[in-house]
């Protein structure tokens, strides 16, 4: 073997080497961010049944994480310590965040620089299933209130008939009939009654008191928008949903 074989030769079979073990580290670290991932969406659904101190949520989360990471022959064969050796002492489980933070030692294949092993350290954060108590959208007394594009009221909730409508087709002929939910007669709507009727149906809702002959008419059409009361301009509260 000639002098730049017995150089070259080890170098780039340390290269290879380091290529093979660089691949086996992210195999490690997905079966971890896995197993990770797999205890922090047990413990938000757990946060929904029982309200636990945090040293509870800290023995759980590693109890949770060994019973999955110890399945996987990865973690156990190239983590230092194996599962045990993996700490959460870093993990947080304050409010309404479960946030998992590990960290663990690798050994390299070879000592790199006098150092025999390296610390890698991952996260994740879960949100707990515990709801949401501004259930109204109340903020220092100011609401979310709900009005329609063409609309001349806001309402309190877009579950309200005047915005949620129940649409029927009915036929032409027959609209002297029928009545609305407060026995009113339907009357032609201005803005779709010149348009030609070609079926010979229109369109009339529970507690409107107009037939239309276009369903795309923006007297049936509603496009809500979401926005806080304190930044409605010239409307007035529904009848309907503020008595309720």
């Amino acid at each position: 073997m000639t002098l730049e074989a017995a150089v070259v030769v080890p170098i780039l079979a340390c290269l290879f080497t380091f290529v093979l073990f660089f691949f086996r580290v992210m195999q490690v670290q997905l079966c971890v961010q896995d197993a990770l991932e797999d205890t922090g969406r047990t413990l938000s659904v757990y946060a929904a049944v029982k309200d636990s101190q945090e040293e509870e949520y800290a023995v759980l989360a590693k109890s949770m994480f060994i019973a999955k990471a110890r399945e996987d022959d990865n973690i156990r064969k190239f983590v230092t310590g194996n599962v045990f050796g993996i700490t959460f002492s870093e993990s947080c489980f304050e409010g309404n965040d479960i946030c998992l933070r590990v960290h663990y030692q690798m050994k390299f294949p070879v000592s790199l620089l006098g150092k025999k092993s390296f610390w890698l350290s991952q996260q994740t954060i879960y949100r707990k299933w515990t709801g949401w108590k501004d259930e109204l959208g109340i903020q220092d007394g100011d609401r979310w209130v709900y009005i329609a594009e063409q609309g001349t009221v806001y309402h309190k909730t877009s579950g309200c008939t005047y915005l949620n409508l129940s649409i029927q087709s009915v036929e032409d002929v027959q609209i002297a009939e029928y009545r609305n939910e407060s026995g009113e007669k339907y009357h032609k709507c201005e803005l779709c009654a010149d348009k030609i009727n070609k079926f010979g149906r229109v369109y009339i809702t529970n507690y409107g008191n107009k037939y239309h002959t276009d369903l795309n008419c923006s007297g049936i059409k509603r496009t809500i928008e979401m926005i806080r009361l304190s930044d409605v301009e010239g409307k007035g509260a529904c009848s309907k949903c503020w008595k309720e």
